[in-house]
């Protein structure tokens, strides 16, 4: 199978996720060391491995959160080839847990829930960028005022220097 790009691949692994009952995570990527694009990505089941505890003696110690990672292999994993598409090299199919029925209300709400979650951070973001922007032309502005102020310091000066010789 072969897609115009990793966005295609994903959707594409989206939709199968959706309509087989599972929710698809972002796995690994490889980056190119020539320009530092990705040029391959594996597409997983959530519960894909299992959750790996580290322990940390600086930070309190927090009541740990239940795993839903239940060591499921199923995935998909593309590549760029010669051509720029992105080709299917890898396909795992099979689960080691239940599915849930794309239907059900429990996985509608899962996927309504993260899609809130994800519409609030994308808000944020777009925000916060905002406000980068303004602070950004507010330095800027800045920055100019300074350089005037210091292109009218030398001049002035150069003009006292000037009158002290003429003394």
């Amino acid at each position: 199978m072969e897609f115009e790009s990793e966005e295609a691949a994903k959707n594409f692994y989206e939709k199968y996720a959706k309509h087989e009952g599972f929710v698809v995570r972002l796995d690994r990527c490889h980056r190119s060391e020539v320009d530092n694009r990705i040029i391959s990505r594996r597409f997983s089941c959530n519960k894909q491995g299992f959750h790996v505890r580290v322990r940390n003696k600086t930070k309190p110690v927090h009541k740990p959160r239940t795993s839903i990672r239940e060591g499921c292999e199923a995935m998909m994993l593309v590549k760029v080839n010669k051509c720029g598409k992105w080709v299917v090299t890898k396909f795992v199919k099979e689960h080691s847990h239940l599915l849930n029925a794309s239907g059900s209300p429990s996985y509608s709400k899962m996927i309504e829930s993260k899609d809130r979650i994800i519409q609030q951070l994308t808000k944020e973001l777009e925000y916060r960028d905002r406000l980068c922007q303004q602070y950004r032309r507010q330095l800027f502005s800045l920055l100019e005022t300074v350089e005037e102020q210091t292109e009218s310091l030398s001049k002035n000066v150069e003009l006292v220097v000037n009158n002290i010789r003429n003394l």
